[in-house]
């Protein structure tokens, strides 16, 4: 049985082995199989030349750019050649060879995805209790899973599989993501938190002996923990701008605008307050969500809920740290660090999750989906006509 997708296989320096696992592809039903050559060495060359022999597509980077760079060439061939002929993509490794029976399982959930018109992203997830899993993919894992729960209310029990199921209409999405090395996966990932996620379990495979990968755990570690943290820490820095405007506000109003007047701090602190959190909302709107809306009603609502926010967030922060004070006879300014803290991660998850969400972003995907969804009935329409003429030819011919 031949399947639907096309197989996208970034390789430096394959192994041999490698060879024999394509084979297993193709005799599984996998035809169209794209590996990409990312600058390996010449003497790797023959394992190359034995998969162009089998009817895999070589393409070719002359120095290595990196796994990101890799996918990126073959998620451009794919659109250049089987966009809307296909199921989607399929993303694999070499130095990691993924059972041929649970590529098979993602090949199958991705052709439900496309029938059933969801396009979530299929995601391999390995399995973290086996006896061949490394003290690193197991720590790392935990804490990947951890940090997706936290920061973006997502559970993936394996973040950083690498194993994907992209759908055909999303593949595009997948090119317009930044990023060339190891952590381009990790933001391929993060760009599917609102479409949503089909978890597969898959065997965890064990590094290839003969795989030469470039994955530095130090560093390419730290660039993977700072794609997930990225958005998060530029929210932080909109703060401390925000609260450096409060504080200067503050000053100028009560040291100049209001000064001698009894009221002074009390007409400082709310108009300094007003002032820093519209620079701290078009800072955050702009910077750290990307937030984008075509209707000027989502604008001043997403304004407005981002005003009421501060508000209530100013509020709980009084009354919490008045309530704690006299419960643990602590010290205020203990308490209200920790209390602000508590306030600052909860507002992020509230402006992400609810403020910020991108309507246009949404109705494109909307748009994407009705012409994906035209263009299947229209196909079906079409096999209706020609099942129907089929028909009429055999019956004339029965009755001539």
């Amino acid at each position: 049985m031949e399947h639907s997708c096309v197989l996208v296989i970034p390789a430096l320096n394959p192994p041999y082995s490698f060879v024999e696992y394509t084979a297993s592809l193709k005799e599984a039903g996998f035809s169209r199989i794209l590996v990409v050559d990312d600058g390996s060495r010449t003497d790797r060359l023959p394992v190359f030349m034995k998969l162009e022999r089998m009817g895999c597509i070589i393409l070719r980077h002359e120095q290595n750019q990196g796994q990101g760079a890799a996918l990126k060439t073959g998620f451009r061939f794919y659109m250049e050649h089987f966009r809307e002929k296909s199921d989607g993509i399929i993303t694999l490794n070499t130095d990691r060879m993924v059972p041929v029976g649970d590529v098979l399982k993602i090949a199958s959930s991705l052709h439900n995805e496309q029938r059933m018109g969801s396009y979530a992203l299929v995601m391999g997830t390995r399995d973290f209790y086996s006896r061949r899993v490394t003290d690193y993919d197991f720590n790392m894992n935990k804490v990947m899973r951890l940090l997706y729960h936290m920061l973006m209310g997502v559970h993936l029990e394996d973040p950083l599989s690498g194993i994907f199921g992209i759908p055909d209409l999303r593949v595009q999405q997948c090119l317009d993501i930044p990023g060339d090395g190891y952590a381009y996966t990790t933001s391929l990932t993060m760009s599917f938190e609102k479409v949503g996620f089909l978890q597969v379990p898959v065997a965890y495979s064990s590094m290839d002996p003969e795989a030469e990968g470039k994955f530095r755990k130090g560093l390419d570690t730290v660039r993977i923990l700072f794609t997930i943290f990225k958005k998060f820490i530029l929210y932080s820095i909109t703060s401390v701008i925000a609260s450096i405007v409060d504080l200067i506000m503050f000053g100028i109003f009560t040291g100049l605008t209001f000064r001698g007047n009894a009221m002074a701090i009390i007409y400082g602190t709310v108009l300094a307050r007003v002032i820093s959190a519209s620079v701290n909302y078009l800072l955050t709107k702009n910077f750290v969500f990307h937030f984008k809306s075509d209707a000027a009603q989502t604008q001043a609502k997403s304004a407005g809920m981002f005003m009421a926010l501060s508000a209530v967030q100013c509020i709980l922060s009084a009354v919490s740290v008045y309530a704690l004070k006299i419960l643990l006879n602590g010290n205020a300014v203990g308490i209200k660090a920790f209390v602000d803290m508590f306030l600052f991660f909860v507002s992020y998850k509230v402006q992400h999750k609810y403020i910020f969400k991108d309507d246009r972003k949404k109705k494109e995907d909307e748009k994407l989906v009705r012409e994906e969804q035209m263009r299947q009935e229209q196909e079906l329409l079409k096999e209706e006509e020609t099942g129907a003429e089929t028909q009429v030819e055999a019956r004339v011919q029965n009755e001539s």
